[in-house]
């Protein structure tokens, strides 16, 4: 999912701190993906503007040494139909199938939404207090509303107390005369709500990162006490799994909204549900696949979300109904695939530069990027910025 002006500024940003003109400044650097997933996402564009910020589209594509992972660890099982599923796995990501009927191939297919929640999260009347049992669960789905919804239908599966925390918006120096109503009814997937509502056993999503790398955008916490001013709960799995933390209100800049504006509040939200691309990186034992109203609409989701389990029967599927024939059946999921990914052969993209020619010249890429102009930083600026920046030190000891 890396985008390719990400990996030519760290190159440049190596070669500039390192005083070198080899590439990545001459040292190891190492980057790992798979090509079946989810590509780079890129806000209103489409399957060009994806494969045009690409990395085999880049002129750096040439220069790697590139490496294959030879064992599947799912291989590895005695069971017969977990390792159907392995390897089915791996043609669903190459687009070797087309639309997908979950017939014990790739998950457990259900009727409706109701039954896919009570696979996902079956007793959770008597485990909504209980950590373990949320963190390894979820549901998963392509769009941010449908998420929504079904966080709704599980959070109101909980009989505990609710608390209401009502964000504070303001506006921005050229949008005064706008009324807050207008900022209070403004929603955002990047933006917590501005009328937060959250119990004691509420499963959250933080949207921000706090205190990397122990709360960061993507961790998940059970709540445990609910303050004025403090949410409290305890990491669901990672590295600090169960360790008790506190989540302040943050003020939130809103940029893709129609108005911009300001936005302090708890910066998370409710997640027994997230979207597929929010899932990278997880492997769940129990999970939830909503395809209703939205099916998959970009290259690897429907193969990203398929291996967020080890075990095909961990994978509970919904994809709606359609009519054929005069008869109703569950619809096929679609799976979207560009298999010129999987080619030898990528066209560079790149403009105004040459193309690699050889993996052992480091040097080369010392001619690739245009040198920046040098700019004088006047004296009086330095000295300032070093006295700020001692006071900055002074303060933190």
């Amino acid at each position: 999912m890396a985008n390719k002006i990400t990996l030519t500024a760290l190159n440049i940003t190596l070669r500039d701190v390192l005083e070198n003109d080899k590439f990545m400044g001459g040292i190891v650097f190492v980057c790992a993906g798979d090509f079946r997933q989810i590509l780079p996402v890129i806000r209103g564009g489409g399957k060009n503007e994806e494969l045009e910020h690409f990395i085999k589209s880049s002129y750096l594509w040439e220069g790697l040494t590139k490496l294959e992972l030879t064992e599947n660890v799912r291989l590895k099982t005695n069971y017969v139909r977990n390792k159907s599923f392995a390897k089915n796995l791996l043609k669903l990501g190459t687009g070797e199938f087309g639309p997908v009927y979950f017939l014990e191939i790739f998950g457990i297919s259900v009727k409706t939404r109701e039954e896919l929640v009570n696979k996902a999260y079956d007793e959770i009347e008597n485990n909504h207090l209980n950590a373990s049992y949320f963190e390894k669960r979820a549901i998963i789905s392509p769009t941010n509303d449908d998420v929504d919804s079904i966080n709704s239908v599980i959070y109101e599966k909980s009989e505990e107390e609710e608390v209401v925390y009502n964000s504070v918006d303001t506006a921005t120096e050229n949008d005064t005369g706008i009324q807050t109503s207008v900022f209070n009814a403004l929603t955002s997937p990047s933006l917590p709500l501005h009328q937060l509502k959250v119990k004691i056993g509420s499963v959250l999503l933080i949207i921000r990162n706090i205190c990397p790398p122990k709360l960061c955008n993507g961790s998940r916490i059970i709540v445990t006490n609910l303050k004025k001013n403090v949410i409290v709960g305890k990491i669901l799995g990672g590295s600090y799994g169960g360790e008790e933390v506190l989540i302040p209100k943050i003020t939130l800049g809103a940029q893709d909204t129609p108005v911009p504006f300001k936005r302090k509040q708890f910066p998370v939200k409710l997640s027994y549900a997230m979207t597929i691309n929010k899932s990278q990186g997880q492997t769940f034992e129990r999970c939830g696949l909503f395809l209703d109203s939205v099916q998959c609409f970009a290259h690897g989701q429907l193969y990203f979300a398929c291996s967020r389990v080890t075990n095909w029967n961990s994978l509970t599927v919904y994809t709606g109904w359609e009519k054929v024939n005069d008869e109703y059946q569950l619809r096929p999921a679609i799976n979207r695939v560009y298999k010129e990914l999987f080619s030898g052969e990528f066209d560079n993209v790149d403009e105004n530069l040459p193309q690699v020619t050889s993996e052992s010249e480091a040097s080369f890429f010392a001619q690739e990027e245009p040198e920046l102009e040098k700019v004088e930083i006047p004296k009086e600026v330095l000295q300032a910025f070093r006295r700020r920046r001692y006071q900055d030190d002074s303060a933190r000891l």
